[in-house]
């Protein structure tokens, strides 16, 4: 049994980051960033027109998501089911596309170290508890090959597609609420 664990999606990192600072892309049902970022002097540049911007964050988000799965899958915030386009290239990455201007680099890089005690943890105690362990196994039986770990607050589960699940740190690390996303998942269709 496999399964392949990214505990730092960049992009997908700094979408969140860019999304809080400007304040875009409010209508995604997505759950509260934990750690709550500090966004220092990021700010949506005057001369950027808002309704571009929020058109390119979803699109990012979806090409950062969709560089992830494979096939049929639905991106956490959105409710549509589309089609994998393949690996990550650079169009999900935000400066890569628009550049940095707006955000403040040195906010986002604090940010990203208050999650450094969770990013590279051993997940094995809790994927081999006796509590975790059956319901992996069911899921991974089921396809489920890859979790994405993302700073979100509390419980979450999405199933990204047939074979992925993203989820929070504090679910990833939590043995009672990863068996619950992971049963979830089981149970979750993709629509």
């Amino acid at each position: 049994m496999s399964l392949s664990m990214d505990d730092h999606a960049q992009p997908i990192t700094m979408l969140q980051f860019i999304r809080q600072a400007w304040g875009l892309a409010g209508d995604l049902a997505l759950p509260q960033l934990s750690p709550f970022p500090e966004t220092g002097s990021s700010a949506l540049p005057d001369e950027v027109d808002r309704d571009l911007s929020e058109q390119r964050s979803i699109q990012t988000w979806s090409n950062a998501w969709a560089g992830k799965a494979q096939g049929a899958h639905r991106i956490p915030g959105l409710a549509a089911t589309t089609a994998a386009t393949g690996p990550a290239t650079g169009n999900d990455f935000w400066t890569q596309q628009y550049g940095d201007e707006g955000i403040d680099l040195i906010a986002f890089e604090q940010w990203e170290r208050m999650f450094d005690l969770w990013l590279g943890l051993n997940p094995e105690p809790v994927l081999r508890s006796t509590e975790v362990q059956p319901v992996l196994v069911a899921a991974w039986e089921r396809g489920l090959t890859d979790l994405t770990v993302v700073p979100w607050a509390g419980y979450c589960m999405y199933r990204l597609g047939d074979s992925h699940l993203a989820t929070s740190f504090d679910t990833a690390a939590n043995c009672s609420l990863l068996r619950q996303a992971l049963a979830e998942w089981i149970r979750a269709p993709l629509k």
